[in-house]
């Protein structure tokens, strides 16, 4: 699992030196982010979820006990190590008691000394993880967790299409849901994209089981939530800020704290899915809270959005703007009927390129034509077919190739006069052409995200590079991130900032005017000492001899 540790000090030569000193230690799956000041770390901490700060005690602004405060606020699992210059033992009994803060330093005790307890916080961290995630607890026979009737009651409301019924809290009352019926909601997506080897209906049941429980787990901190099974893919998370609190009166306020929360969190959901359970998700989330009336909308359109950028079966972080107006053609999850659902399902699976889909087709087939004999509903049956069809190829884009492929023109032949058996025949042909394609896509998909990276780093060499940064920029879990650009392309992506940089600064060097201090800033580096000495180790000369040299 990926960690991030925030180093937080005010004087540039100590923070940069920790800083240089981290980077080059390699802890496996680590990001170091650093901070010249404590509101530079509150920055940083509303933006992303930290797991370890490593902060200076004596700072202009706010003191460490003070962003204590603030750390804990946002991230409660966070561990803290406080360093300071002298001696202060009034203070450091008042940390110490802190239970998040665990360790309290001084700066002259060494390098040794600080990584001894960086190594100690992430074992602390490894273990808090082992003991509440660990695979063998999720598949045990413990009894679940969310009665049978909450997930009912959740599932049914999540479907109502019109006004919710004014009796909506005692509803929630009646099954000892936690929800508040007159405050609105912020919906959010589990999509299971490669089941590994989780084959029986059985074992992804539990799985599903599994995920819920690692959603719940690490959002019931700061947040009211609840997670369930939509269907055979999908999980749902509902969740709403924590009753009001009188450290906090602003209920605005409160609202905005749970969303970065969440938000922040869901990497870590990810992220203990992959490592626990060895399952790859995607996760949408919206970006607004909604009314319980304008759920079943909401989720509709956190669904659809999995298909609307590249990448599908890679574990997509999603943040969803749910307001967007609804497609008219994409409105099968309206109707209740089995019929439709089982399409639905099929259309999923053949969009994710699970070779499985053929069981879901089946099951619309047998389900389908027990009514095919009465017009209007073969009307209806057939028409969503179409529907269906058409919205995979325009998704994955193979809408023209199909034109040519598979003679899609004779969709425009088919009425309710047509035969059963050749419409089915024609589409399962139809969806065994697009499982076939999609390899292609995979490698094309891959090819668009891997030139979008590229593209950024060049353009921000001298701006925040960081793996949050760019994981953001192509909406994928960072953790993922790193593992797939490590996988695809055979060197990690700091490796690749790392080469932009120095022929960047082989540019600035031989073709402008510009001077050292000046280039090193243009290529991200605040300190120029460091920039010569990463110039150097990387070129074999220094900046200004390689200017020389080639003058």
């Amino acid at each position: 699992m990926m960690q991030r540790m925030l180093i937080v000090d005010d004087e540039p030569v100590i923070l940069d030196g920790l800083y240089a000193y981290f980077q080059k230690a390699e802890f496996q799956d680590m990001e170091i982010i650093k901070a010249y000041s404590a509101l530079e770390a509150i920055e940083w901490l509303n933006t992303v979820k930290i797991d370890l700060v490593l902060s200076d005690i004596c700072m202009p602004g706010m003191d460490g006990m003070e962003l204590i405060e603030q750390i804990m606020d946002r991230w409660p699992r966070c561990k803290i190590l406080l360093l300071t210059g002298h001696n202060e033992f009034d203070y450091a009994h008042q940390a110490i008691r802190n239970p998040c803060v665990v360790d309290y330093l001084l700066k002259t005790e060494g390098m040794a000394q600080i990584r001894a307890a960086v190594e100690h916080a992430l074992q602390l961290i490894a273990e808090e993880n082992d003991f509440r995630y660990q695979n063998a607890w999720f598949r045990s026979k413990l009894p679940r967790a969310l009665p049978q009737l909450q997930r009912q009651l959740l599932v049914d409301v999540i479907k109502r299409t019109g006004r919710q019924d004014a009796a909506l809290q005692e509803e929630f009352d009646a099954v000892q849901l936690p929800f508040r019926s007159d405050e609105p909601v912020v919906p959010v997506i589990i999509r299971v994209e490669q089941w590994n080897t989780y084959q029986t209906q059985t074992d992804r049941g539990l799985i599903r089981y599994a995920v819920a429980n690692v959603a719940e787990e690490l959002l019931m901190d700061k947040s009211v939530v609840k997670a369930v099974e939509l269907d055979y893919q999908c999980i749902v998370c509902l969740v709403q800020p924590p009753a009001q609190q009188p450290a906090v009166p602003n209920g605005q306020m409160l609202r905005e704290r749970t969303r970065r929360f969440v938000n922040g969190t869901l990497e870590s959901v990810q992220q203990s899915c992959a490592d626990c359970l060895k399952l790859s998700v995607s996760i949408m989330v919206s970006e607004q809270e909604v009314e319980w009336s304008e759920l079943h909308q909401a989720i509709l359109q956190l669904r659809l959005s999995i298909h609307e950028s590249p990448g599908f079966g890679m574990e997509k972080l999603l943040r969803v703007d749910v307001a967007q107006q609804l497609s008219q053609t994409q409105n099968l999850l309206n109707q209740q009927a089995v019929t439709a659902l089982h399409l639905e399902q099929t259309s999923q699976r053949i969009a994710s390129g699970d070779r499985e889909w053929a069981a879901s087709f089946h099951k619309w087939v047998d389900s389908a034509k027990d009514g095919i004999q009465d017009p209007f509903y073969r009307l209806k049956v057939y028409t969503e077919a179409a529907h269906r069809l058409l919205d995979l190829l325009h998704d994955l884009g193979l809408h023209d190739s199909a034109l040519q492929e598979i003679s899609l023109s004779r969709m425009l032949d088919f009425n309710i006069d047509t035969p059963w058996p050749e419409l089915v025949a024609f589409y399962e042909s139809a969806f065994e052409w697009i499982i076939s394609k999609r390899v292609d896509t995979r490698v094309n998909d891959q090819s668009q995200i891997l030139n979008t990276i590229h593209h950024y780093i060049r353009l921000h060499l001298e701006h925040d590079l960081s793996l949050t940064r760019i994981a953001q920029e192509v909406s994928l879990n960072p953790s993922y991130l790193s593992r797939w650009y490590k996988r695809v392309t055979g060197k990690g992506i700091s490796d690749y900032i790392h080469e932009r940089r120095i022929a960047r600064s082989k540019e600035l060097l031989l073709g402008s005017a510009c001077k050292m201090h000046e280039i090193s800033a243009k290529v991200g580096f605040s300190d120029q000492h460091y920039f010569y000495r990463f110039f150097k180790k990387a070129v074999g000369c220094t900046p200004q001899e390689y200017r020389d040299q080639k003058a």
